[in-house]
């Protein structure tokens, strides 16, 4: 078994969380070929994506009661089964239908990754040590939208689409192999009642109720509604807005990526040297606001200086990277005993405010065109700031409600 202090085991933790990106990336070259395969169009492949993100969301709130039941290396082993098998059925699928059913099941199976590696940190780790696990893992994270399309199109080329899935099944089959061979179980005590009904509602009204576990939960989860905004226009911005070339997007779209694992990898040395998460993520606030608001005044106005705009994306990224690691590890430190219930809500609310900013700035383009994707960025990124404020000021009567019970 791999020592949880092992790099070997920070990699392991990262490939589980990285398997819903690397499965949505590296299929989005393929889509022409996959839909002149089966006789349809691009934008009816693309709806796999859609049905892959709808499982992924649903996923976590299965997952995370049955981990507390049976454990989080059986369900994650189930989990990793069921993803390859969807993904061969998606590799034999001579239909647009059984693409798609593939797809969803897919997310299910990806979710139970993603739930359960955020369960496990929180089973094994405390405090700045669980905070500079979180960085790590989302250090490696951060390079698979940098990866997972040019590997996608390197196999399309050499293979064909069908190998794309492919090679989706045996990235699952290597970290189901990584997990029997290299992880013991993590949870302290299982819960024999975590499946009852009346047990499994009060476990989410638990984590829904504790104030700052929930909040925040929501915290990063309106991140990621500032990261979805900027990648669902993403293409409008930089083609439309700036008039790059769709080579060229291809090499922007992945430089802000390099902001998220800067902040991160600076999120890990500054809580090396001890300093307080509430003061990382401040200043992760400042960057984010400041960032944006540029970003909003120069579109609005009319500039369109691709260098002063990708740095200021990439700039945005780095408060992110400072926020969310820190954002993640409260969320679940208040409850260790319903750490992958908690985890799940963390998972599904992340998700459902994602697929809420991309119809935000689906909805504003029509009347906003490029700045539509600004706009969304800065409605969320105001958002979570409110938020983040408020949570702030709810601290100190927590922990004297804390004290006194």
């Amino acid at each position: 078994m791999l020592k949880p202090n092992s790099g070997a085991f920070t990699v392991l933790l990262a490939g589980l969380a990285a398997m819903a990106p690397i499965s949505t990336d590296i299929a989005l070259p393929s889509y022409a070929a996959t839909a002149s395969a089966l006789g349809t169009t691009q934008a009816s492949v693309a709806v796999s994506l859609s049905l892959f993100m709808v499982g992924y969301a649903v996923g976590p709130l299965v997952y995370g009661p049955l981990s507390e039941r049976f454990g989080r290396r059986p369900v994650l082993l189930s989990g990793l089964v069921l993803y390859s098998m969807a993904s061969l059925a998606c590799f034999a699928s001579g239909t647009l239908g059984a693409l798609l059913i593939g797809r969803f099941v897919q997310g299910l199976g990806a979710a139970s990754a993603s739930v359960l590696a955020l369960a496990i940190v929180r089973d094994l780790y405390e405090g700045n040590e669980a905070r500079r696990k979180l960085s790590y893992v989302m250090l490696i994270l951060g390079l698979m939208p940098m990866i997972a399309p040019t590997l996608g199109a390197l196999v399309l080329v050499a293979f064909g689409w069908r190998a794309v899935y492919a090679a989706m099944a045996i990235a699952g089959l290597a970290l189901f192999a990584g997990v029997a061979a290299g992880l013991a179980e993590t949870i302290p005590a299982r819960n024999p009642g975590a499946l009852r009904p009346r047990q499994l509602l009060a476990n989410y009204a638990e984590v829904v109720r504790n104030p700052l576990g929930f909040g925040y939960s929501m915290l990063g989860a309106l991140c990621f509604g500032v990261m979805f905004s900027f990648i669902a226009g993403s293409s409008m911005l930089f083609i439309d807005g700036l008039g790059v070339s769709v080579a060229v997007y291809g090499y922007l779209f992945a430089v802000p990526v390099l902001g998220m694992m800067s902040g991160t990898m600076l999120n890990a040395r500054l809580t090396s040297r001890g300093i307080m998460d509430r003061h990382v993520m401040s200043a992760g606030f400042a960057i984010v606001i400041a960032a944006v608001a540029l970003l909003v005044v120069l579109l609005a106005g009319g500039v369109t200086s691709i260098p002063l705009v990708v740095g200021l994306l990439l700039v945005n990224n780095l408060g992110i990277g400072l926020i969310l690691p820190n954002a993640s590890h409260r969320a679940l430190q208040p409850m260790p005993h319903l750490a992958g219930i908690a985890s799940a809500v963390m998972n599904s609310a992340q998700m459902a405010i994602a697929a809420v900013a991309s119809a935000l700035v689906a909805a504003l383009v029509p009347h906003l065109a490029v700045n539509a994707t600004t706009t969304g960025m800065a409605v969320f990124a105001a958002a979570s700031a409110a938020l983040f404020v408020w949570l702030l000021r709810l601290e100190p009567a927590a922990s004297e409600e804390r004290v006194i019970a």
